[in-house]
């Protein structure tokens, strides 16, 4: 099997029940097809670059996950059929994925660590 980064980001007006049961549902997805869920990260809402679909933040995932290359068809069509994923992205990793925090997720803790507190995600 071979190992794919898959980020998304979702309508920022969505609950957070709602984004994990989205998150469960693709987790879901990729282990009935045959493949494994390595990591899973919440970077919280952040702000877009351009509007997309008239929204200024969204709530961006990104998954670390070993599934067969056949199986990336049906999950780009998953993705594309949900109203609530804005846009999508999955890139083969070529070498051995960082399982540890990511470089968003390690800005994010120095943010906290710095303030005391949730960091701000203004730009």
């Amino acid at each position: 099997m071979l190992r794919y980064e898959t980020i998304f980001f979702t309508d920022p007006t969505l609950p957070d029940d709602e984004v994990e049961e989205l998150i469960k549902t693709y987790e879901q997805l990729i282990t009935t097809a045959g493949g494994k869920v390595l990591k899973v990260e919440r970077w919280g809402k952040r702000r877009l670059a351009y509007p997309v679909k008239r929204f200024e933040e969204a709530f961006y995932v990104l998954m670390v996950i070993e599934s067969p290359a056949e199986f990336l068809k049906d999950l780009d069509r998953r993705y594309r059929l949900n109203d609530r994923v804005l846009r999508h992205l999955t890139v083969r990793v070529e070498n051995e994925a960082q399982l540890g925090p990511s470089p968003m997720m390690k800005t994010r803790s120095a943010d906290r660590d710095e303030a005391g507190s949730e960091p701000s995600l203004a730009p």
